[in-house]
């Protein structure tokens, strides 16, 4: 991933995806988990998000891993955005709101958890949209330097699937 980290900064970069290989605990846990329904939003300084993160009611909605996943991905966002802002959107996808366009100089990070994928549209053939996915629990940094918009969405392979949106600035 570092070298990736460099393209965020480059002109032209749409997302760069970072894929994880997780310890097989993640999935077994998510397979067994009782998830709860809906979404949580915590917005405000990155030690705002992460003394939230904490929270004993937050923790007992989610299992360990995927609440201290999230902390370190929070962290990571703020430092190669260099913002301490960030609204952070954590739960199930059928609850998941529509994505925008992001105002220009602000960095998103995309991940899902479990049964699922996030989608976006690499590109146009013959007046069709193409669509790109990338594996469960990869990262997908989006930035908005400049005027591009990555078209996202969320997509459920099965009911075990928890999203992630952080967005800096």
């Amino acid at each position: 991933m570092p070298g990736s980290l460099v393209d965020l900064a480059a002109p032209g970069v749409d997302m760069v995806v970072w894929a994880r290989d997780v310890p097989p605990v993640w999935h077994e846990t998510l397979e067994t988990y009782a998830l709860p329904d809906g979404c949580i939003t915590l917005a405000g300084t990155l030690d705002e998000v992460t003394l939230a993160l904490r929270r004993p009611d937050l923790r007992r909605r989610y299992p360990a891993f995927l609440i201290e996943d999230v902390a370190q991905t929070a962290a990571l966002v703020a430092a190669l955005a260099v913002c301490t802002s960030l609204t952070v959107m954590l739960g199930d996808l059928a609850a998941w709101p529509g994505a925008g366009p992001l105002p220009a100089g602000r960095l998103r990070a995309l991940c899902c958890y479990g049964a699922g994928t996030v989608d976006w549209v690499s590109g146009r053939v013959g007046g069709c949209d193409l669509l790109s996915s990338m594996s469960p629990y990869a990262l997908a940094f989006v930035p908005a330097w400049g005027e591009a918009h990555v078209a996202w969405r969320f997509a459920r392979l099965r009911e075990r699937a928890v999203g992630l949106e952080i967005v800096a600035g």
